[in-house]
């Protein structure tokens, strides 16, 4: 049977755009922070089918069709789960093999263990004697205690074998310690990557790190910042540091700002900017392109003031516009950047800077003095602009931008129109067509609604919970929200749409989606655990106590000694009282 490595499908599920492909076929509107539109699987008149572009799911609350971006083209275009990620792989250029074996879960698991071993390790060593003077860097730099252990910045030894060391005899594969990219090859083996650099983890979606930044310190490494090189978890082109923290803030505010550096995010955050995204020390593609439209359409480039910080807040600019997202350039003064901004100005500078913004082609326009250019120089500076526009394939877009070409550098429209379709005619997009229905069944019991309580607490709340369930999961008695706990608990995947994949039986698949689409955070989500793990530890005990009064009547109707069942219901109310006490103490433990 063929087979895709896991890898294949992590890529593509976080390169296609759900909501871009799912527009294809249904005319989508946004309410909250979902789209709604009628269901193409049944007939309707009123809107019940929604796309969560965050949690890369569809689900129609009418007929309960749901599930990943491949389950929707699988569905609607009657394809196997391979054909659906092969069709995605072109549209989104990514090449799709057919390998992979049994043993890709296990290493996925084990680079995430590595990376969170990576973590705890450079954050003790942060705050040991030896990292004193890293912890005093960051701390004169203006970072608070709690900016760096919120973002768990740590600090690599100059040492060989610091990390080596700690992940030895852990049972990691060769393979696992080989790809997960934070060892190079001695020559007695493996030796750290990571050495003399203070070090930010980089995160995905879902809170786990996946790779790490490095600033050298106190170093002669002529390599000021060093990342993790493209992994199996780790896709540079397609993560933003900080997503996992800010991306709520950005889809509140309806905009990000968008930084380069690790410092300039930790500052903003801490002066009180939180919808702010950073590229990872890497040049932005289109495939951040992609991640951020599933959050926000609005970006503000905030790059370095000097001339390497103009030049690449264009490139990203037209990148954003090419996928229909509007791009303003922050004007960051000269030879500043964000992370200096913030500390010299002061945070009310930098929001009035962020509201100052031009949007990208009158900042361009600005920028190079366009106006004043010598004619060969304005025309050769009008055909790089058309050819940016050339690509951008929104008419309204493309439109506004040759509106404004035309007017701030007085030129004929029909002119630049006719150099417009001069550079243009290379471009196309594919295209796709339609089929059924099913039904859902709900859990209704007080036991089953609990349970579903602690997966979309699970879900919503993941690090603040993750082991009170881990330690209770045997609770769960529905094999369906079991194996959904499981996998979410056991680190093989990173976002809701891959755990819908493991769910072959469409209408498990479905009612799980029903379930996942809850947006809910509570707050305190501890609490609402606990209360859940009470309610299914005391609904066997609630059952023996009626069962003990069931048979005390009965012997007492027949005039026979009851006194055995009564002690036997006293204890069983004593193991009720006991229960909340119990589950509070273990999470203690």
């Amino acid at each position: 049977m063929a087979r895709i490595s896991q890898e294949t499908i992590d890529r593509i599920r976080h390169a296609a755009d759900i909501l871009d492909v799912i527009s294809q076929y249904v005319n989508l509107k946004k309410r909250g922070r979902n789209y709604f539109g009628l269901c193409p699987f049944h007939h309707e008149r009123t809107p019940s089918f929604s796309v969560a572009p965050e949690k890369e799911i569809y689900h129609c609350f009418g007929c309960g069709a749901g599930g990943s971006v491949f389950n929707f083209l699988m569905e609607h275009e009657n394809l196997s789960f391979v054909e659906s990620i092969q069709q995605l792989g072109r549209r989104y250029g990514i090449e799709v093999e057919l390998t992979g074996d049994s043993g890709t879960k296990r290493l996925f698991t084990q680079l995430y263990e590595i990376h969170e071993m990576a973590t705890n390790l450079y954050y003790k060593n942060l705050f040991s004697d030896r990292g004193k003077a890293a912890l005093e860097y960051l701390i004169n730099r203006g970072l608070s205690e709690k900016t760096i252990k919120t973002f768990r910045v740590g600090f690599a030894h100059e040492s060989w074998d610091n990390l080596t060391e700690t992940v030895r005899g852990e049972g990691f594969s060769r393979e696992s310690i080989e790809k997960s990219g934070l060892f190079g090859k001695g020559k007695q083996g493996p030796v750290d990557r990571f050495r003399s650099r203070i070090m930010f983890p980089i995160m995905n979606r879902s809170n786990k790190v996946i790779a790490f930044g490095g600033r050298a310190f106190e170093s002669d490494d002529p390599a000021k910042y060093m990342n993790s090189p493209e992994t199996p978890l780790y896709h540079k082109s397609e993560v933003f540091y900080g997503y996992h923290k800010t991306a709520p803030d950005v889809r509140n505010e309806n905009s990000a700002v968008l930084v380069e550096g690790y410092m300039d995010f930790l500052q903003m955050v801490q002066g009180g900017i939180q919808n702010v995204l950073a590229v990872s020390g890497t040049a932005f593609t289109d495939r951040h392109a992609l991640q951020i439209g599933k959050i926000t359409q609005k970006v503000y480039l905030m790059y370095d003031g000097d001339e390497a910080g103009k030049k690449a807040a264009l490139r990203a600019g037209y990148s954003l516009l090419k996928n229909s997202i509007e791009a303003l350039v922050v004007n960051v003064p000269e030879n500043l950047d964000p992370d200096d901004w913030m500390r010299k100005d002061g945070v009310e500078v930098v929001r009035e800077g962020i509201s100052g913004a031009l949007p990208l082609l009158k900042h361009h326009l600005q920028v190079t003095d366009a106006k004043n250019l010598p004619a060969v120089e304005r025309s050769n500076f009008v055909k790089e602009i058309l050819t940016e526009i050339a690509e951008i394939r929104d008419g309204i877009i493309r439109d506004d931008l040759l509106q404004t070409l035309a007017n701030d550098l007085k030129i004929n429209d029909q002119e630049l129109i006719r150099q417009l379709k001069e550079v243009a005619s290379r471009k196309r997009l594919p295209t796709q067509d339609e089929p059924p229905s099913t039904q859902t069944s709900l859990f209704t019991t007080v036991a089953q609604k609990a349970q579903v309580e602690i997966l979309t607490t699970l879900v919503t709340s993941f690090r603040e919970v993750k082991q009170l369930v881990n330690d209770h999961l045997d609770l769960i008695s529905e094999p369906l929200l079991n194996k959904a706990a499981s996998l979410l608990l056991n680190d093989n995947f990173d976002s809701t749409a891959a755990i819908l994949e493991q769910f072959d039986d469409k209408v498990e698949r479905e009612n799980l989606t029903s379930i996942l689409m809850d947006d809910k955070k509570a707050d305190d989500p501890q609490s609402v655990i606990q209360e859940c793990l009470i309610t299914l530890k005391s609904q066997p005990i609630k059952d023996k106590i009626e069962q003990a009064r069931l048979k005390m009547r009965e012997l007492e109707a027949a005039g026979q000694d009851a006194g055995d069942i009564i002690l036997e219901e006293r204890q069983l109310r004593k193991q009720l009282l006991s229960i909340s006490q119990n589950i509070g103490t273990d999470n203690q433990g």
